[in-house]
């Protein structure tokens, strides 16, 4: 059988192994439980065995999880090993940076030759997706900071930016009139947006039904801009040919939301001041302060 492990997956397994406890293992790699824990599942559905026997007390290797250590060790070591061999860590540190698409455009194009310029050294790696997924990608430890989306009770501390929500509908759009049905416009599952338009409409007693469901912003406006249907977006995600419906009757009020830069614990390589700063800067210069 031939499988393609994944090795951070298996520096969580050694770990988990090493110490006996899934909790123990994430602090020590600066990871959350659950990112740990799913480590190890996707890495036990790959090779088809179970690889920890668990109670209530104590983890530990099962059979199968016996005969996986000494191998994931060679494995680790060899992938660290190259790593030395082209002096990958003195050379250049790498950053992941987490981004929803709605400004994902604005916010990069003043980053990333700012990055350039001022921490060369640094590889920038770009995930754009939607907020569910970020915050996923975010608690599995695959992002090192984030510009994320969340309703304002959820954002810890002061947020980047306080957000506002809009329905929007293209340029002719008419809110639907009491007792009339709202055709919707929506990202697919999951989208924090996507369920907050239904949640409203459900408690409000509106009926609704999605008539176009899209994978990216772009195709999301066009089926608007078409005439098809209203949908649910932050206030700086409206575009030309789309109109606020928010003025207008029968469509539910919406909660404020904020945009929070979310670092992963643990993480503090010796440029995180700098880093944050350009972010910073780049974000008032598009949008303003809070």
């Amino acid at each position: 059988m031939r499988v393609n492990l994944d090795i951070q997956s298996l520096r969580s397994f050694l770990k988990v192994a090493e110490l006996g406890s899934f909790t123990r293992a994430a602090q020590a790699l600066s990871l959350t439980q659950p990112a740990i824990s799913q480590q190890i599942r996707r890495l036990e559905d790959l090779l088809g065995v179970a690889l920890f026997a668990r109670d209530n007390r104590q983890v530990l290797l099962t059979l199968e999880g016996e005969r996986l250590t000494g191998y994931a060790q060679q494995i680790v070591c060899i992938n660290d090993n190259v790593g030395d061999l082209f002096d990958v860590s003195r050379t250049q540190e790498s950053v992941t940076l987490g981004i929803p698409e709605y400004f994902s455009k604005q916010i990069l194009q003043r980053v990333i030759p700012v990055m350039a310029l001022e921490l060369p050294s640094v590889r920038i790696v770009v995930k754009v997706a939607r907020s569910m997924l970020l915050k996923e990608a975010f608690n599995e430890g695959q992002i090192d900071i984030g510009l994320m989306i969340d309703e304002l009770p959820n954002v810890v501390g002061t947020p980047l930016h306080s957000l506002s929500l809009m329905w929007l509908g293209g340029e002719r759009a008419v809110a639907p009139s009491e007792g009339q049905e709202v055709s919707l416009v929506l990202f697919k599952a999951p989208c924090v947006f996507r369920s907050l338009a239904i949640r409203r409409l459900e408690e409000s007693g509106i009926r609704w039904r999605c008539v176009y469901e899209s994978e990216d912003l772009m195709s999301l406006r066009s089926a608007v801009q078409a005439g098809i249907g209203v949908t649910l977006l932050p206030s700086f995600a409206q575009a030309q040919s789309l109109s606020s419906l928010e003025a207008l009757a029968h469509l539910p009020a919406l909660p404020g939301f904020g945009v929070e830069l979310k670092q992963r614990a643990g993480w503090g390589p010796g440029y995180k001041p700098q880093l944050l700063a350009i972010i910073e800067a780049a974000w008032r210069e598009e949008y303003g302060a809070v």
